[in-house]
């Protein structure tokens, strides 16, 4: 039996594309029926979009909280109902007395854990349907804002009203808010006008393939996609693991409820070592093979059984 194509591929995402369309393009290049990606992007943002094949897709959620990394483009003197370029304009004001450095200032006091409202025109969800779709019926819904952390944000060049910067953040930031707050502040509006992810949690942009190169490896030969792949194990290294016996592995894989006191016994006893800051545990087997992905027992104190977040029962 032929085996399925799993792992995960980093995409560089083009311009005017929607995060959906272009999984579906890669879907169709590579064949697949299952996948995900792991991180909207805005049709006018391009840049690491990883997508998940197959098996991979049992792993999507763990990535969706990792911190992204951009760079990018806005203009002041502009504001629009979707907070980009692509939008409506809805004024236009002079730019007074702005300056590099001014704008470099602003910047640093962003920096920290600050309360955010999502745009308008975004994926962000009311009563199970996207804003973006009430406002295209002309229903601006108000949402709560919400925490995120702004690690990094540098504003690396500024003329002509318009202004580089390079952002380090949390997910659930919206670089467009981001940008028109910066232009409700300096009283003049400001507009994202471009944006590439340079980062995605552990994916970064030298590893992407373009759509075209990404259709030119596979039109000759599948397999030529396979060094392009990231295995569900080697992107999963960066997560705390504990390593299980073999009758212990077989349990997991077969799904039997797992005591939550029996397997902080057992942690304990092997002399390993768990913190409450690390949300997922790997379970490895003694040959090293990934058994299951787990909820950290320290966070579910409520919970008799530990929580399998996925079940790996291995490639055939």
């Amino acid at each position: 039996m032929k085996r399925e194509l799993s792992g995960i591929l980093v995409l560089d995402k083009p311009e005017g594309l929607t995060s959906t369309e272009a999984l579906e393009k890669v879907k169709k290049f590579l064949k697949v029926k299952k996948a995900g990606h792991g991180g909207t992007l805005d049709p006018i943002a391009t840049g690491v979009l990883p997508i998940f094949l197959n098996q991979a897709t049992k792993v999507v959620q763990i990535f969706l909280e990792g911190d992204k990394v951009y760079e990018g483009l806005f203009e002041l003197g502009i504001t629009t109902d979707t907070y980009d370029i692509t939008g409506e304009i809805l004024g236009r004001y002079e730019v007074k007395g702005v300056t590099l450095e001014k704008l470099k200032k602003l910047a640093k006091s962003f920096e920290g854990e600050i309360e955010q409202i999502p745009p308008p025109y975004s994926a962000a969800k009311f009563r199970g349907r996207p804003l973006y779709k009430y406002a295209r019926d002309g229903l601006l819904i108000p949402k709560e804002p919400k925490k995120v952390t702004i690690y990094q944000f540098d504003i690396l060049d500024f003329s002509n009203n318009k202004a580089t910067f390079y952002l380090k953040c949390s997910k659930g930031t919206y670089v467009r808010s981001l940008i028109h707050k910066l232009g409700e502040i300096l009283e003049c509006g400001a507009v994202l006008v471009g944006l590439k992810r340079l980062q995605k949690s552990i994916f970064t942009i030298d590893k992407a393939l373009s759509l075209d190169k990404l259709k030119e490896l596979v039109e000759g030969d599948l397999e030529q996609i396979k060094p392009y792949l990231i295995s569900l194990e080697k992107a999963l290294e960066f997560l705390p693991k504990i390593i299980i016996s073999e009758e212990f592995a077989k349990k997991v894989r077969e799904g039997k409820e797992i005591p939550r006191q029996t397997f902080l016994s057992f942690v304990k006893f092997q002399k390993l070592s768990i913190t409450p800051s690390e949300k997922w545990l790997r379970l490895i087997d003694s040959h090293g093979k990934l058994v299951a992905i787990i909820i950290n027992p320290l966070l579910e104190k409520e919970k008799s059984f530990i929580s399998y977040f996925r079940v790996f029962r291995g490639e055939s």
